[in-house]
């Protein structure tokens, strides 16, 4: 199960990537809504307008008259300019001069400095008189603002939600993820433990078998063969491939005792292994993880290796690293590319334990040819 760190990662992640969408997405949004509103509110104050006209056209009392509310300024003029009535104070109308001076114009909605003003005529008594209905942007762009902090929190209320919900979704599957992952690791280590018991059995009375020495040595090439594929199914057992116990490792032994195991395995495709050159020097490492390491990797130079091929392991210490190459590939042919992407379990395996040793790992496979180059820190003093 990944530890809540990462998930609080995981999750600050989903939400930015779920932002970024949702963010635009209702920019969009707001930007539609908000010259929808303009448009609205022209209409509904030329509504307003209209039909506060209709009712003083037919209002014989029209100085009595009271103007309730405050989302509109209502102003009621004679034909001279001179104020007979409205629903505010004098002294809070601004630039009343500006509103005298306007001019009728049917059923259209005037901007004019920052007021949106219908203005029509209509007949009272033995005169004519003029209302003015104005609506301040103010209120207006009061009405946008909320629309736009509503935007902002639908998208990070929205961001929020999703990443919380994918988190859940993705700490359910890795419960069983792990649990599956639990069950395969027993199975595995059952299979290793119960095979490689009888085949050792069967490997050291090997000698003892009536048959020829090349039926023979064709017994013990298999059978070490699967003795090394329930090592790597053990290692697989861990799938982290955490190194557990660092010790100090002599690796020109370590080359050595793996070459001896494999000699047997050459006679069949008349191959020879030649170590040259691999300096004494210790690393600090885990040794099983890294005999599984080399042991993948000799191997894939003897399967790939044409008949009657040298293997070569060469090594050399330079600025306190120790650089090992196995390969099967003459002179001639070293110039192969060393990014490899397609490999199999066994270089999958190797590939993970290096990453988890913190080791430089390169090769390439080919039909017949494998070049492998290993690159390790040297313990102080070793």
């Amino acid at each position: 199960m990944k530890s809540p760190q990462s998930l609080y990662k995981l999750f600050l992640l989903n939400f930015l990537k779920f932002l970024l969408p949702i963010g635009i997405f209702f920019a969009f949004t707001f930007f539609n809504f908000r010259s929808d509103i303009i448009d609205l509110e022209s209409e509904y104050l030329l509504r307003t307008g209209e039909k506060l006209v209709d009712f003083l056209s037919h209002d014989e009392d029209l100085l009595d008259n009271q103007y309730l509310g405050n989302d509109y300024i209502i102003l009621i003029m004679d034909r001279k300019g001179q104020l007979l009535s409205s629903n505010m104070k004098m002294k809070d109308i601004i630039n009343i001069n500006t509103f005298k001076e306007l001019k009728t114009q049917l059923g259209n909605i005037q901007d004019v400095g920052n007021y949106l003003i219908y203005v029509n005529t209509f007949p009272c008594k033995t005169s004519i008189c003029k209302a003015i209905v104005a609506l301040p942007k103010s209120r207006i762009e009061r009405r946008i603002n909320v629309l736009l902090l509503s935007s902002m929190f639908a998208t990070f209320i929205t961001s929020i939600l999703i990443a919380f919900l994918s988190v859940l979704d993705i700490r359910k599957y890795l419960h069983e993820y792990e649990l599956y992952s639990k069950e395969l690791k027993k199975v595995a280590l059952y299979l290793s433990h119960e095979i490689k018991t009888p085949l050792s059995i069967i490997l050291m009375n090997a000698p003892y078998v009536q048959a020829d020495n090349e039926i023979k040595n064709a017994i013990e090439r298999a059978i070490r063969r699967i003795i090394k594929l329930t090592k790597n199914l053990k290692v697989l057992s861990d799938m982290d491939l955490k190194p557990h116990r660092l010790t100090l490792i002599n690796v020109k032994g370590l080359i050595n005792e793996l070459v001896e195991f494999y000699r047997p395995h050459l006679y069949s495709k008349h191959l020879s292994i030649n170590v040259d050159g691999v300096p004494k020097a210790a690393v600090l490492s885990d040794y099983e993880l890294l005999y599984t390491l080399f042991l993948n990797l000799l191997d894939n130079a003897v399967k790939y290796a044409k008949e009657n091929t040298e293997i070569q392991v060469m090594g050399e210490l330079q600025d306190n690293k120790l650089r090992v190459s196995i390969s099967n590939v003459a002179e001639g042919e070293k110039h192969l590319n060393m990014d490899d992407e397609s490999y199999g379990l066994g270089l999958t395996i190797v590939d993970e334990i290096a990453k988890r040793l913190a080791v430089n790992l390169s090769f390439k496979r080919d039909v017949q040819l494998f070049i492998a180059v290993v690159e390790m820190q040297v313990a102080e003093g070793r």
